[in-house]
């Protein structure tokens, strides 16, 4: 049944593993040397911890320089939509929006 097929597969795929050591150390150890490149990469360049920047009001949005200015966003959610409606009524004065 299916164990026996099963069973005479692994044995088939033993045997060319044990025929092809060449290809088989490749298979193990070429994911080892990637894997030691990485972290020996990530321990070259360590990350960078930013400083927090507090919460400041910027003022009023100058609408002369946005006349040809697209807003873009993601993704395309409740919330965003009510948050662009919220800048394009608050910063224009047709209250229109792409």
């Amino acid at each position: 049944g299916v164990w026996r097929q099963t069973r005479a597969l692994l044995f088939k795929n033993c045997l060319i593993k044990c025929r092809t050591k060449k290809s088989s150390v490749q298979e193990v150890l070429f994911p080892l040397f990637f894997l030691f490149w990485l972290i020996l990469m990530s321990m070259m360049h360590p990350h960078r911890r930013y400083e927090e920047v507090a919460n400041t009001d910027l003022g009023p949005l100058d609408t002369s320089v946005l006349v040809n200015f697209v807003i873009g966003y993601t993704p395309p959610t409740a919330v965003a939509r009510e948050i662009m409606k919220k800048v394009a009524f608050d910063n224009f004065e047709d209250g229109t929006h792409t």
